[in-house]
């Protein structure tokens, strides 16, 4: 190999190494923690993927103090590598499990009850960790660019001019490795050859952005492209089914059952997700209730209530960061009973409104309305929700390389 090919050579080979750690940057973080950041408060409601603390409806008679978290989270919290270690993938299960704890309070906020249950995805297109769709998505930028870095190293080591190609060696790297470095900085005749490489090797994507817009830059182009598959797992199916208890305040035996269903789909077009102030989420849930009836005696549930709510989410986010800090789902419900009682309807409507508020990073206030028109009642009950992961310090130091999962 002439001196005068080493240096081409060595250049795009270092080139190489770089561009396929464009998008490898994001993934050294957590893919749980990333699309976490990322979540709606609504979906923190259905799913959560570390640990929340709520406080229901403390401005009413009965109020509820509850602790929701997930076993893969118990795990990292002892060892945080979990988070990062792609042998994790078997724990997939735990991941998709939710448990939780809570305390019923009266108006004086004594003791009236304690409740547990668990929720589990049974679908659950939003976990990128596992997902090769993803995967496949975020590499389609890079395997365009590594291509025509290929096709262009070829070119390069074909010039014979010392000077012309120590220039194209310079505009190349900077062109793949600065996202100050636009298309249109480059020169011209440079340009001509990088729309030719990329026509003759396919790599339409890469060709389409740069013939849109000269001022194009390739590692920014990655870089969105890694963003806009992120945004859209937001917008993924979630599917869950959960089952909770309540007991009574004197005795450990269940005075309410429940079974239930929480379906949460993203209605959004991903080639306009990025950087969107708004979006809209489907959220269908359905309960079946075994209740006490306290007009017979003794303690027994034999009294059924079946719900349905379905509801439009809207998110209103933070352009920069893709962060949502005000939610408004509007939904309706219905309701039967099996046994209503004299101040009771066998079946009856609802119109519900939850407005969800971002306080801090971490906290929701949300504020649920319920307005029943036949009646003419409203009914309003104010929550808080704080939704954290408590991991944040073990996220910043390098995993041990003699630890391993477990």
């Amino acid at each position: 190999m002439t001196k005068m090919l080493k240096l081409p050579v060595l250049l795009f080979l270092f080139i190489g190494i770089t561009v396929t750690t464009i998008a490898q940057s994001d993934k050294k973080k957590p893919y749980t923690i990333t699309a976490d950041s990322l979540s709606t408060g609504n979906y923190k409601d259905v799913f959560k993927s570390f640990f929340q603390l709520a406080f229901d409806r403390f401005t009413s008679k009965n109020k509820d103090l509850q602790f929701t978290s997930n076993p893969f989270a118990i795990m990292a919290r002892a060892n945080p590598n979990l988070l990062i270690d792609t042998n994790y993938t078997k724990y997939t299960a735990l991941r998709n499990l939710n448990f939780s704890f809570s305390a019923k309070l009266d108006s004086s906020y004594k003791f009236n009850g304690f409740s547990s249950g668990i929720t589990y995805a049974i679908i659950n297109r939003r976990d990128v960790t596992i997902s090769q769709y993803f995967l496949t998505e975020v590499s389609k930028a890079n395997n365009e660019a590594g291509a025509l870095l290929s096709s262009l190293g070829l070119y390069v080591s074909t010039i014979t001019d010392r000077e012309k190609q120590n220039k194209f060696s310079t505009q190349i790297t900077n062109f793949f490795k600065d996202s100050t470095a636009r298309f249109d900085s480059l020169d011209k005749e440079l340009q001509q050859v990088i729309k030719d490489s990329a026509k003759a090797i396919g790599t339409v994507h890469l060709l389409e952005v740069i013939n849109k817009n000269p001022k194009a830059s390739l590692r920014t182009y990655i870089k969105q492209n890694y963003d806009s598959v992120k945004n859209d797992f937001q917008n993924r199916l979630l599917w869950t089914a959960s089952i909770s208890d309540t007991t009574y305040k004197d005795e450990f035996m269940f005075s309410n059952v429940v079974l239930s269903t929480n379906l949460l789909k993203g209605i959004t077009n991903r080639e306009k997700a990025q950087n969107r102030r708004c979006e809209f989420e489907l959220n269908l849930k359905a309960a079946y209730q075994f209740l006490d009836d306290t007009l017979t005696t003794g303690r027994d549930l034999k009294r059924q209530a079946f719900t349905f709510e379905p509801g439009l989410n809207l998110v209103l986010k933070n352009r920069r960061t893709q962060h949502s800090w005000a939610e408004f789902k509007l939904s309706g419900g219905y309701t039967h009973l099996n046994k209503p009682y004299a101040s009771e309807r066998k079946d009856s409507i609802t119109v519900n409104g939850t407005l969800r508020i971002r306080v801090f990073d971490d906290i929701w206030i949300p504020l649920e309305i319920k307005y029943d028109p036949k009646s003419g009642n409203v009914f309003g009950f104010l929550n808080v929700r704080a939704n954290f992961t408590t991991l944040g310090s073990a996220f910043n130091k390098k995993p041990s390389s003699s630890s391993n999962s477990q």
